[in-house]
C-alpha cells in the first residue's frame, strides 16, 4: 500500500534496535505496552523492521510523554524509548494556514509542504523515574555537549537528509522552518536554557553535514523566546536564527518558502519543509487526535493535512475554527484512528540513513 508518510531512522538507532531485539530473543524483559502487542507473535522471525513497526504499535494517538510515561517498564523501559525516540516521520501535507498558535492567517489557497515529525530530547518524567534521554545527554547534573550533539543527529539528520533528498529529485530546494525541539516541556529543569545549546548543535551538524545538503536553501530555526537574531551560511545552507518574540511574529513555520526571504535572498525556487517537535509515544500530531490546536504537534496537525494523510481519511479545513477536522460522524481524529482500529506502517514504508530504503 501506498503511503503518503514515511518512516525514517539513523543506521545507529536501527543497530540499537536490532541489539535489542536479540536481548528480547534471549529472554530479556520487555514493557507492558510492548508485551501485550507481542503476545502472540514469535520474535525468531521479526526483522528488525517488523519489530519496529510492533513496537510502534504500542504507542496511542494521544499521549504527553513528558507527564505521562513511567518508563520503568510498566508502560515502556528505557530501550524502548530511546528507540522510539529516534523514529522520523515525514507527513506530505497542504497546509492551509501559517501555523501561528492563535489567529494564523489563512493562506488564499493551500500549499504543499512536508512536516517532519522529530521528538526532541526528553528530559522531563512526571512520574518520579528518569527521564528518557537524560542518560545520553547529561553529564554530572549538566548537560553534555557531546552527548546532546549525538542524540540530535540520530534524530535529526534523516530528516534534514529526506528534505534534501525529495526536494532534489523535484528539481527544487528546500526552505525548513523549525522550532526549539525539546526547549518546552520536555527540557524539565533545564527550560529555558536549551536555545542556545541547540543552535550550537544546528550549527554543528551543518557545519559537518552540509557538504551533502546542498539541497536545503535554508534553515530558519525559532526558538520562540531564546536566543538572538542571527545568521550564518553554512557551506550552500543560510542557517537563521529568529526566534518569534523578537520581531518576527508576522513569520511563524508554515508560511510560503518566499516569506521567509530578507535581504539578498531568493527561495521562490523552495519547497517548504517543518519540523516538528514531536513526542516519543503518540502518533504524529498528538494534541490534534484530540481535537486541541495546542503544541508544535497539535497545531501543525490542525493546520495541514496531517490527519487525512496519516489515517487515509480525508477531511476538511474549518476557517472559522483553524482546525482541519475530520468527516461525520467522527468527532475528532482519535475517533477515526480508534472505530477504523488503524496503524501505523512502518514495515514496507522505512528510509534509514546512511540511504537503505525498504520497498
Amino acid at each position: 500500500m501506498k503511503h503518503g508518510y514515511r518512516v525514517l531512522i539513523h543506521q545507529d538507532a536501527h543497530d540499537m534496535a536490532a541489539r535489542y531485539l536479540r536481548t528480547l530473543r534471549d529472554g530479556g524483559a520487555m514493557g507492558g505496552h510492548l508485551r501485550r502487542v507481542l503476545r502472540d507473535t514469535r520474535l525468531e522471525p521479526l526483522s528488525v523492521e517488523d519489530f519496529l513497526e510492533q513496537l510502534v504499535a504500542t504507542k496511542p494517538p494521544q499521549i504527553f510523554a513528558e507527564s505521562a510515561v513511567h518508563g520503568d517498564g510498566t508502560d515502556w523501559n528505557q530501550d524502548e524509548l530511546s528507540i522510539l525516540g529516534d523514529i522520523v516521520v515525514a507527513v506530505a501535507v497542504m497546509a492551509y494556514d501559517n501555523g501561528r498558535h492563535r489567529r494564523p492567517e489563512v493562506h488564499p489557497r493551500p500549499i504543499p509542504a512536508t512536516l517532519l515529525f522529530v521528538p526532541g530530547a526528553l528530559l522531563a518524567n512526571g512520574r518520579g523515574q528518569p527521564p528518557a534521554d537524560e542518560a545520553e545527554v547529561t553529564r554530572d547534573g549538566q548537560i553534555d555537549r557531546d552527548g546532546y550533539l549525538r542524540l540530535y543527529e540520530r534524530r535529526l539528520l534523516p530528516a534534514l537528509t529526506y528534505a534534501h533528498d525529495t526536494s532534489t529529485a523535484r528539481g527544487k530546494r528546500a526552505l525548513i522552518t523549525m522550532p526549539g525541539l525539546g526547549c518546552g516541556q520536555f527540557a524539565g529543569r533545564f527550560k529555558g536554557r536549551l536555545g542556545a545549546v541547540l543552535d550550537d548543535t544546528l550549527v554543528a551538524l551543518l557545519d559537518r553535514h552540509g557538504a551533502t545538503l546542498g539541497g536545503i536553501a535554508a534553515l530558519y530555526f525559532d526558538p520562540y523566546d531564546e536566543c538572538s537574531n542571527h545568521e550564518s551560511t553554512i557551506h550552500t545552507t543560510k542557517y537563521m536564527v529568529r526566534p518569534l518574540t523578537l520581531g518576527n511574529h508576522d513569520k511563524p513555520q508554515l508560511c510560503t518558502p518566499e516569506s521567509y526571504a530578507e535581504a539578498g535572498d531568493d527561495f521562490s525556487d523552495c519547497d517548504l519543509y517543518s519540523v516538528v517537535a514531536w513526542d516519543h509515544v503518540s502518533w504524529p500530531g498528538n494534541d490534534f487526535y484530540g481535537g486541541a490546536r495546542s503544541t508544535d504537534d497539535g497545531v501543525k496537525a490542525a493546520a495541514t493535512s496531517a490527519m487525512s494523510t496519516m489515517t487515509q481519511v480525508e477531511g476538511a479545513y474549518d476557517p472559522a475554527a483553524y482546525k482541519y477536522q475530520p468527516p461525520r460522524p467522527f468527532q475528532s481524529w482519535g475517533d477515526v484512528v480508534t472505530e477504523r482500529e488503524l496503524r501505523m506502517a512502518v514495515a514496507g514504508n522505512l528510509t534509514m540513513y546512511p540511504k537503505t530504503t525498504s520497498r
